[in-house]
C-alpha cells in the first residue's frame, strides 16, 4: 500500500520491573490499512497497542497522529482521538445489559438528563446486526458465552466509530461464522478508511486479513512486510529467531489399553450436557473437540465438581466417587487449567510462588506458620521443572507472558499432586514457541504416567498431540477417533452434524462403560 501515515511510534521504550518491554520501536501504520502486529508472547506486541490505546505510558519515545506529536494519558484521550481497542482480556461490566455495555459513556439522554432506553437499545441492536450477531441487548451480560462477549466487545469499539481500530486476539473465543462475520466488517471498516491494527498469533488469519505484516521479537521490531512478500514460516523463523523445523515438537501417540484411570457414565446437567460417558487411561492424552455450544469446557468442568452434575457415575481407579466440589476433585487427585487463566487460574497481584504453592501451602507449615524458606524452594524446583521464564519467584504473575502464566497454572497442580489434569484451552493466545513447549510437557506428564484431558478449539493441535479424541456437539458426545486413522475433515463432519457416518471410529469407543 502507498497510503500517507497515519499514525506514527517513535522510538517508543517501556519496562516493566526486571523486563525490557519495548526497546525503540519505530513504526509507521498507513492510513486505511490492515496491519498485523505478530511475535511470540512477551514480545511486546499489546504493550505497544496499549500505548496507543492510552492504557500504558511509554518511558521514552513519542507518538504522532496525522504528522502531529500526541499525548494519550488514558483510553478517555484515545477515544477522542479516534483510537479504540477490542482487548484480549474483555473489560466489560458483567451485571450491564449489553445494550449498556455496548454504549457505556456515550449512551442517549432524554431532554431531564434520562437515558434513553428505546433509543439505547435501536442503536446496539444496530450495530450488533452489522456485526451479524444474534444477541438480545437487554440480554445481561454474564448471561452469555465468552464468544458472545467477545462479540459486544467489538460491537462497543464500534460505537465509536473511532479513525484507528485495535483488535488484540479478537478472534480466538470465536466460531468460524463468527469470525467470518468479523472478518467481513472488518473489510467494511477498512473500506470506510478505518485503520485497523490486528495482533493474532493465528497465522491464516494474518495472511488472510493484513495488508502488511510487523514482527516483534523481545521488545525489539525485526521486519515490516507487505503480506505478498511474506511466508507463514517465514514469519514464525523471525518471530522465534530460529528455524521453525528447531521447535517443532513430535510426540509418539498410542492405544492405551486398561488401566483405566478415570471413567464417566451418563453425566448430566438439565439443558447444559446430557448422557456423556468416556473413560481415560493411565498415561493417556484424551482430546475433547466440539463447535462453540459443544459444552464441552462444562460437562469437564462439572468433573471437577465446578459446579457438580446433577446425575451420572464418576469412578477413579475403578471405585466410585463423589464430586461435589473442586475441594473433592483435588483432593481425589484432579486439577484443572481453566478456560480464562487470568480470570480464574492466576492471583495476579501475587508472586510467582505464592500462585505456584497456594493449594499446598499446609504441606509447607510448620507450627501453623508457612516456611517462606520451603515455599521459595518448592516453587523453584517447579518453576525450573515447567522452564518458567522469569527473574525470580517474588515477580508478580502478571507481568509474565502468557505461555509462561499457563506454565505457573500447571505448576500449581503439580506441586498438588494431581494425576489427572483437565486442561481447557491450554494454549489459547500464546504464541508458537510457548505453544510448542507446552506441547512438550504435557507430552513429558503423559509419559510420566499423568493422565490429561485436554480441551482445544483449534483441531490441528487436537490431531498432533491426542491420543484419541472424544467428539462433542450441543451437549452430548457424538463419537471417538483416534487421531491418525481420520482427517480433520472427519472431526469438523462430526461435530457439526453430529454424526460419526463414514468415519473410521475405534474399536474401543465403548469400552468400559
Amino acid at each position: 500500500m502507498d497510503g500517507e501515515t497515519l499514525i506514527e511510534f517513535r522510538d517508543i521504550c517501556k519496562s516493566f520491573p526486571g523486563v525490557q518491554a519495548l526497546d525503540h520501536i519505530n513504526l509507521c501504520i498507513k492510513r486505511g490499512e490492515i496491519h498485523a502486529i505478530v511475535g511470540q508472547n512477551g514480545a511486546g506486541k499489546s504493550t505497544l497497542m496499549k500505548i496507543a490505546a492510552g492504557l500504558y505510558q511509554p518511558d521514552r519515545g513519542q507518538i504522532l497522529l496525522n504528522g502531529q506529536p500526541v499525548e494519550i494519558r488514558n483510553a478517555s484521550e484515545a477515544l477522542a482521538l479516534g483510537i479504540a481497542m477490542v482487548p484480549q482480556e474483555l473489560n466489560l461490566v458483567p451485571e450491564m445489559s449489553v445494550a449498556e455495555n455496548i454504549l457505556l459513556g456515550i449512551e442517549p439522554h432524554q431532554v431531564l438528563g434520562m437515558v434513553d432506553r428505546r433509543t439505547l437499545h435501536r442503536r446496539a441492536r444496530q450495530i450488533l446486526d452489522s456485526l451479524d450477531v444474534d444477541i438480545d441487548p437487554g440480554a445481561k451480560l454474564r448471561q452469555l458465552s465468552v464468544a458472545e462477549q467477545q462479540m459486544v466487545q467489538i460491537a462497543r469499539a464500534m460505537a465509536f466509530e473511532c479513525n484507528i481500530l485495535i483488535m488484540d486476539e479478537p478472534t480466538a473465543p470465536l466460531s468460524e461464522r463468527e469470525k467470518n462475520a468479523l472478518f467481513a466488517r472488518i473489510r467494511w471498516l477498512q473500506e470506510r478508511g478505518t485503520t485497523i491494527l490486528y495482533i493474532s498469533h493465528r497465522m491464516q488469519e494474518i495472511f488472510e486479513i493484513a495488508d502488511r505484516i510487523t514482527v516483534l521479537r523481545d521488545g525489539k521490531l525485526i521486519r515490516t512486510m507487505n503480506r505478498s512478500e511474506a511466508a507463514p514460516d517465514g514469519i514464525v523463523s523471525l518471530m522465534i529467531g530460529r528455524s521453525v523445523q528447531e521447535f517443532l515438537h513430535v510426540r509418539e501417540r498410542h492405544k492405551h489399553q486398561g488401566n483405566v484411570i478415570l471413567e464417566v457414565r451418563g453425566l448430566t446437567r438439565a439443558g447444559i450436557f446430557e448422557d456423556v460417558s468416556f473413560v481415560l487411561h493411565q498415561g493417556e492424552i484424551l482430546g475433547f473437540a466440539g463447535l462453540v455450544g459443544a459444552r464441552r469446557t462444562e460437562t469437564l468442568s462439572s468433573v471437577f465438581g465446578y459446579p457438580p452434575p446433577d446425575s451420572g457415575v464418576i469412578l477413579i481407579d475403578g471405585i466410585e466417587v463423589d464430586i461435589k466440589s473442586p475441594e473433592d476433585a483435588i483432593r481425589l487427585g484432579i486439577g484443572h487449567i481453566p478456560e480464562e487463566r487470568k480470570a480464574q487460574g492466576l492471583f495476579l497481584k501475587m508472586n510467582v510462588a505464592h500462585n505456584i504453592t497456594l493449594p499446598f501451602l499446609r504441606r509447607l507449615q510448620h507450627l501453623s506458620v508457612i516456611d517462606h524458606g520451603a515455599e521459595i524452594s518448592e516453587s523453584t524446583r517447579l518453576s525450573q521443572q515447567l522452564r518458567i521464564q522469569t527473574p525470580s519467584m517474588a515477580q508478580l504473575v502478571r507481568y509474565l507472558s502468557g505461555g509462561n502464566q499457563q506454565k505457573v497454572v500447571l505448576a500449581r497442580w503439580l506441586g498438588s499432586g494431581s494425576r489427572i489434569l483437565i486442561m481447557d484451552e491450554p494454549t489459547r493466545g500464546i504464541d508458537v514457541n510457548a505453544k510448542a513447549e507446552i506441547h512438550a510437557l504435557i507430552d513429558e506428564l503423559a509419559a510420566q504416567g499423568k493422565s490429561i484431558i485436554l480441551i482445544s478449539s483449534e483441531l490441528e493441535e487436537l490431531m498432533a498431540i491426542s491420543d484419541r479424541i472424544v467428539v462433542m456437539r450441543e451437549g452430548r458426545v457424538v463419537g471417538e477417533v483416534y487421531p491418525w486413522e481420520v482427517t480433520e475433515e472427519d472431526v469438523l463432519r462430526m461435530a457439526m452434524l453430529g454424526t460419526s457416518e463414514g468415519v473410521a471410529l475405534p474399536q474401543a469407543t465403548n469400552a468400559g462403560r
